[in-house]
């Protein structure tokens, strides 16, 4: 969990009794203490079009977000120059988890990119590209037929009607069948950012689960595009990656490959204080490109972002920032920033440990862990930095004073990475922060590295799940190949103490390879963990135990 209060949308969830996954394609529940597949939910519509991605469970309520994906091509020398995807949301009662009721469900056209649960609301954040705006391609390899086909485009647009450009949304029944089609939002529902941001529509769509009904309760857009999402309980943030700014950037600011790449973000804050609506806030940019969600952090109209920026020019190294930016109107405008983090590296970890620090790592050959001191928005200052050996991808705080580091070992000369390393820094001191105990596993990786949900602290017996994969040079006799663990290490942490405990093999016993489970969850005094094949569980102390669903 990212920010206290805000549930983050993820293929897993439990509330102690069920266990419901979003694997395979298909939505299953697992009953905790008979271990059984109980109940399956079918998605609405064709079953070979419609995934389900993600999930959300607020007490009873279940909310399945799924993406459906058109195969059908288009005919007469006519093409959709705009994908033609459709975002499912559908309620389910769990109150009988051996009969799941349907409660309603919704399809909208557009991508699915993220949402989050606060107070029983869903937030949803989708990207619509132009529905309705089918382009004529040159029918010949001339210059008429270019002229032709944009001459004819240019009548097209001029012909088009607002329903062309703006999501619609359907609302169906149990069976799929659709009840309503409507436009999702309206004229006034939709904002324009000061610099232009594309033709797609960002819509940030409520959806209040007390209400019983699959409609968004309210929404907003924004004509422009957006990748990665970040959350607190008062807005929603989201921010463009550079692909989706290439086509609407200015001559003087060419993108790859047609001249130089495009190296800014721009970032869009959505008012989600009150539960009851949603609200354009504000937009800004900053130069550089995010890492991740991480990179981001708001709060009382503040927003905090760590960048990392890589000039065109080979003589010209890469750094990276820490800019602050607080809405005035509806423009973010930059307040205060720190520059020159790891010249010639990149961000590799963000952790914002509060409203007044922030911990950067970055990385080419040593990890420098950066703490900077944010208190004054007009003069965020670097406080203290350590070089050691290797990176950190996660950052996880596991005490007051005390931050837990999860990424990769590598040789300090050449920057070539030796396998998992877990760090215990101790940064009470914020001038000179160090690092009190490392564990490392040779030709070891975790997915913890790229996706924080696969990490889970446990503070109430001090322990925390790290999945790890792991290559040996060993030949295993039995098969002739070489040995290969793949399951999730037990953690003793403490102030000032890391210790490795116990660790078991995640995968069905008949699994001849080593491969990290997905996820780990801790119900009762039992570990369970979720890998691509179902479900194992374990005792939360020693770690015994084993296989248990199959999840096909």
């Amino acid at each position: 969990m990212q920010e206290e209060g805000v549930d983050e949308a993820d293929l897993v969830k439990t509330d102690g009794r069920v266990i419901v996954t979003a694997l395979n394609n298909r939505v299953r529940i697992v009953d905790v203490a008979s271990r059984e597949v109980v109940s399956e939910i079918r998605m609405p519509g064709r079953h070979d079009q419609v995934f389900p991605s993600e999930l959300l469970l607020n007490g009873d309520t279940l909310v399945v977000l799924g993406q459906e994906w058109s195969y059908a091509q288009p005919a007469d020398n006519l093409y959709l120059p705009f994908g033609s995807a459709r975002t499912h949301v559908v309620t389910v009662d769990l109150s009988d988890p051996a009969a799941p009721r349907m409660l309603g469900s919704v399809r909208i056209e557009g991508s699915y990119r993220s949402a989050r649960l606060v107070d029983g609301t869903v937030r949803m954040v989708m990207v619509t590209e132009p529905p309705g705006v089918e382009q004529t391609q040159p029918r010949k390899n001339t210059m008429a037929a270019e002229t032709e086909a944009e001459e004819a485009n240019r009548a097209l647009v001029r012909a088009t009607t607002i329903e062309d450009w703006v999501p619609h949304v359907q609302v169906l029944d149990a069976d799929g069948q659709v009840r309503s089609t409507e436009q999702l939002l309206g004229c006034d529902q939709i904002s324009r950012p000061r610099d232009p941001a594309g033709l797609s529509t960002m819509s940030v769509l409520s959806f209040d689960l007390a209400s019983g009904s699959p409609e968004p309760a309210s929404g907003t857009g924004l004509v422009a595009s957006g990748d990665t999402v970040y959350a607190s309980p008062d807005r929603v943030v989201v921010a463009t990656s550079p692909w989706d700014l290439w086509r609407w950037v200015g001559p003087a600011d060419l993108p790859w490959p047609g001249g130089e790449p495009v190296n800014r973000t721009d970032l869009h804050a959505f008012d989600i204080s009150d539960p009851g609506s949603t609200a354009y806030a504000a937009s800004g940019s900053v130069e550089g490109r995010l890492l991740s969600q991480w990179s981001l952090d708001e709060q009382d109209g503040v927003v905090r972002v760590a960048t990392t920026t890589e000039p065109p020019g080979i003589s010209e190294p890469s750094q990276s920032s820490l800019v602050v930016l607080r809405e005035e109107g509806e423009r973010l405008v930059e307040t205060g920033r720190v520059d020159g983090m790891g010249l010639t590296e990149q961000i590799r970890a963000v952790r914002f440990l509060g409203p007044d620090l922030a911990a950067v790592v970055t990385f080419r050959q040593t990890d420098p862990l950066y703490l900077v001191d944010t208190s004054d928005p007009t003069a965020p200052r670097v406080t203290g930095e350590l070089k050691i050996p290797g990176y950190s991808a996660y950052l996880h705080p596991v005490g007051d004073g005390w931050l837990l580091g999860v990424g990769q070992d590598a040789d300090e000369r050449t920057g070539q990475t030796h396998g998992l390393q877990v760090s215990l820094f101790d940064v009470r001191d914020l001038a000179a922060p160090r690092q009190a105990e490392v564990l490392t596993w040779k030709d070891g990786a975790s997915p913890v590295e790229w996706d924080h949900r696969a990490f889970t602290s446990w503070p109430a017996t001090g322990q925390v799940f790290v999945p790890m994969t792991q290559w040996s040079e060993l030949v295993d006799s039995s098969r002739g190949e070489p040995k290969s663990f793949g399951g999730v290490l037990a953690l003793d942490v403490a102030e000032g103490r890391l210790a490795e405990g116990a660790r078991a093999e995640t995968g069905p016993e008949h699994r001849g390879w080593g491969d990290a489970p997905l996820r780990t969850l801790v119900i009762g005094d039992e570990l369970w963990t979720l890998d691509q094949q179902g479900l194992a569980h374990f005792d939360l102390d020693t770690l015994e135990g084993g296989w248990a669903v199959d999840l096909p």
